[in-house]
This record gives C-alpha cells, structure tokens and sequence, in this order.
C-alpha cells in the first residue's frame, strides 16, 4: 500500500516504455551498466544536477505518492556526470528529499540517473537509495478521504487550482496533490537532458462513477518545462484507493494548448 512509509535503505529500480515507439527495438531486460568514464564534478546549483534530482523525485512519487504524500527534492549537494558511450548520460546525484504536503524533511538520498541517447527516445533509467529511516504515516486520512468519496451522494470535481492569485482551497489540496503524483508518472516517462518538467495548473477534474475498489478521476493538467518554457496539456485517467495507491490507466497529450499567467504556478 502507499498509505504507510517505514523505509530504511530503500533501493528500487524503474524502467518504463515511453507513449511514442522507440526508433528501434527496446532490450528487455536491466542493462549492464559499467563505468565507461570518469565521474566529472558538476555544480550542484546547475540545471544538469537539477534535472537529475527532478527526475528521481518523480520516480519516487510513481512509488509512494498519494493525496497526502507529494514528495520533492530540496536541495542537491552532490553531482557528477558520467559518459556511458552508446548508453547515454549517467548522471550520480546526492540530494536532500521533502515531504510536501507537510514541508517535513525526509533525509539525505543518493540516485543514478541514466539519460539515454536522443535518438532512442526512451525515458530515463533510475535507482535511487535513501539512507537513514523515515517515516510518513497517513493512512487515517487517506482513508477518511477515501471513504468520505466512496459514500457521497454525488461524484467530485474541481477546476482552476490554483486560481489566478495562486490560491488552492483547503479542501482541494488532496487532489492538488493527487494530480502532482499522477503528474509525475508522464514526467517520468517524458524526461531527457532537454527538460525540466513540473506540474503547474489542474484546468480540472472530476471524479467517475466506478464500483471498483479504486476511485476513477479525470484530470486536465498543465505541465511546465522550465528549459523551453513549454506549456504542456495532458489529459489523465487515474485511480486512487489507500489500498491500490495511484495508477495512471490513460495519457493523452493535447498539442492545441494555451499558456497560463505564471502568477498561478506554485514552485
């Protein structure tokens, strides 16, 4: 479930398809990494350190995000960059991690992020250890949201969040943060040495009718890329449950998209 954390010494491993065919067949399979150059110090303060660490903090969301547990970096200290040849970038990075929903440090975490070559289009290849214990314990509240949704008389929706002025109503932070975790599933899958995704507007959502244990939710998201300044449009079909955590069923990107007043991004 992804309702309690009790890590020590997590390590995992993430390897995901991307929404366009690769060029050429995948491998399946973990490559084999071995070094093939030196680690080169990078500035921690850097985008390349940056955009790393981003793309860890994503992994980890797919892994243990939920309504009330949005997980981000807040901090590098440490990175260098490695030439693995016809295998890409790997960059090694050490990087502080905070619990968001209620600005709580989580520790001290070490990823390898491997960014391989443009022109296979694949999305990045992580592991990710975090040394130390810590713990984030929100299984009454999921469960009071969930069941609170689960008896009510009529579906959920929200939309504008934040507004204009960067305001998120109180009630509507879980699906803030909701739409972040599942936001991170395509940022993920959508990373390269190119970009720097956040979410950065919910246009809307709305809960469906299901009789599955998992909650159904429509969401309409604007994603931010930091490096080009995009505005990114996609629509999302997701399920929640305290029990089966997150799950984005359906991606779809919208290239028609208008920007929004940067007043309203909230990072």
């Amino acid at each position: 479930a992804h309702t309690v954390l009790y890590i020590t010494g997590l390590q995992f491993v993430l390897k995901l398809t991307p929404h366009t065919p690769a060029a050429s067949p995948s491998v399946p399979g973990q490559e084999d990494i071995q070094a093939a150059m030196p680690v080169e110090e990078l500035d921690p303060s850097h985008y390349p350190a940056t955009r790393a660490a981003k793309v860890a903090e994503h992994f980890i969301n797919t892994r243990y995000g939920s309504p009330f547990a949005w997980f981000g970096s807040s901090g590098v200290k440490k990175a260098g960059l490695e030439d693995m040849g016809v295998l890409g970038t790997k960059y090694h990075i050490e990087f502080t991690l905070k619990e968001m929903t209620r600005n709580q440090d989580m520790g001290l975490c070490s990823a390898e992020v491997l960014f391989h070559r443009a022109d296979e289009r694949k999305p990045p290849q992580v592991q990710c250890t975090c040394s130390g214990a810590f713990q984030v314990n929100t299984s009454a509240e999921e469960e009071d949201l969930y069941q609170r949704l689960r008896n009510a008389t009529s579906l959920l929706s929200g939309s504008d969040i934040p507004n204009s002025v960067g305001h998120i109503d109180p009630e509507m932070a879980p699906f803030w943060h909701l739409g972040g975790v599942a936001s991170s599933f395509i940022m993920l899958r959508e990373s390269n040495e190119s970009t720097l995704l956040n979410m950065a507007h919910i246009d809307n959502f709305t809960q469906m009718e299901t009789k599955d244990a998992q909650l159904m939710f429509q969401y309409d998201i604007l994603l931010h890329d930091m490096v080009s300044q995009e505005i990114l449009k996609w629509k999302l079909l997701l399920s929640w449950s305290p029990d089966g955590g997150v799950k984005v069923l359906e991606a779809e990107w919208d290239p028609k998209c208008q920007a929004i007043p940067t007043s309203s991004i909230l990072y």
